[in-house]
């Protein structure tokens, strides 16, 4: 069995509610977020040897760090549909989706296989440590931290990504090789979306605690080095103009509902005889364009609400079990004197300004001053202790703990 199964699991630290974005970071490469931001976000790769210090560390002093999930435990967690467990092998290329048993799952010792778990966050405290050290760029734009544990050999094909991906290297080693090439055309004759013609233009290998970053559309093939290799990949989302202003029209339809005044009917008094009946008439022309005026529809800042709320939205697989949260009202709010309270794992939590969006809720509209900051507390340092006042009958803060949206 290969050494590094024994070495001893990585803790990774929880990044502090205030990152020192000004400073170096060791994780970027000795560039500050903000220097990371302007040079290489979205822009062009970085690959950072010892991104996460403790590695070479332990490597110094004789005991090894690996991955802070064990192979037998990622086992486990691809038996869940919620992480979307995906198998691909090659030598043919097939793909699978799971949940997966164990003995369907390739041994360690076995070559060119892969399973890949996605949303990891919310299934490991230690995924969802390592996702806390990239709270720089915004959370509307974070998706979720992907584990993939291959064979030797083991890999996707070569391929393209439409967002940003940090690829950290957590157990065992990896060879990158990227290209910037324009021709991006997938070979139509397999299952996975594969590049008809790869062409590799940089290559490394890389060690445990290193990282690879890609912006968009940057070429790239991973394959395993090591049997039980492990890459942790944060990854971003980008979604396309049209799903953004689809979901905040049909959001903005629905608040129309709220406006009794648009239940009148169209009056046209001051219609005139006219020859061109086939015409939409002015009269209903400006009269609708003064209601898109006067509901201030013809300004952005009256879609954001509808696309902040649809960019909160937990992903299709998030369960919640709120029979966990079985709490009275009046003992919840004494829990939040004792105790801080946390989203779930899986709960987005998004702003427009004051108001906090979360799965797809507006929850601080029409709530008492105190909940508004229990909300904005939980948006901006993702944790809230203290007193809440009396508890009404819609205590959009107990309602979110009784869904299991909040856990202490």
């Amino acid at each position: 069995m290969t050494a590094f199964y024994l070495s001893k699991p990585y803790d990774p630290p929880q990044a502090p509610q205030n990152l020192p974005l000004g400073r170096p970071w060791a994780l970027l490469g000795g560039n500050s977020p903000q220097q990371f931001m302007k040079s290489y976000w979205h822009k062009r790769p970085l690959l950072v040897r010892g991104a996460i210090p403790a590695f070479e560390l332990a490597k110094q002093i004789g005991e090894p760090l690996g991955s802070a999930i064990s192979p037998e435990d990622l086992y486990k967690i691809a038996g869940d549909d919620s992480v979307e467990p995906r198998l691909i092998q090659s030598k043919p290329w097939t793909f699978s989706n799971g949940p997966f048993k164990k003995k369907s799952i390739p041994s360690l010792e076995m070559p060119d296989w892969t399973l890949l778990l996605q949303g990891m966050e919310a299934k490991h405290p230690a995924a969802a440590k390592v996702l806390s050290w990239f709270r720089f760029i915004p959370n509307a734009r974070l998706d979720d931290l992907m584990i993939s544990i291959a064979g030797l050999g083991g890999g996707v094909g070569p391929h393209f990504d439409s967002y940003d991906v940090f690829l950290i290297q957590m157990s065992g080693r990896r060879r990158w090789r990227i290209s910037e090439q324009k021709d991006l055309s997938l070979n139509p004759n397999l299952p996975l979306k594969i590049l008809r013609d790869f062409k590799v233009e940089q290559e490394w290998d890389l060690e445990p605690g290193d990282m690879l970053y890609l912006p968009p559309h940057i070429a790239h093939d991973g394959i395993a080095l090591d049997a039980g290799c492990q890459t942790w990949s944060v990854g971003f989302r980008a979604q396309s103009y049209k799903e953004l202003l689809q979901e905040g029209l049909w959001r903005l339809a629905e608040s129309l509902e709220d406006i009794p005044d648009l239940e009148k009917r169209f009056a046209d008094p001051q219609q005139s005889a006219t020859h061109d009946s086939e015409q939409l008439p002015d009269e209903l022309i400006e009269q609708v364009a003064k209601k898109l005026k006067d509901l201030k529809l013809d300004r952005v800042e009256t879609f954001l609400p509808g696309i902040t709320a649809y960019l909160s939205e937990p992903k299709p697989q998030a369960c919640f079990d709120g029979m966990a949260n079985n709490l009275s009202p009046e003992e919840f709010k004494r829990q939040l004197t004792k105790q801080a309270l946390h989203p779930h794992p899986q709960t987005r939590l998004l702003a427009l300004g004051t108001v906090i969006y979360c799965n797809g809720e507006d929850m601080t509209s029409n709530q008492p001053t105190l909940i508004q900051a229990a909300w904005q507390s939980l948006a901006a340092s993702r944790q809230f202790k203290g007193t809440i006042g009396k508890i009404g009958s819609k205590n959009s803060l107990f309602e979110a703990f009784d869904a299991g949206w909040l856990v202490f």
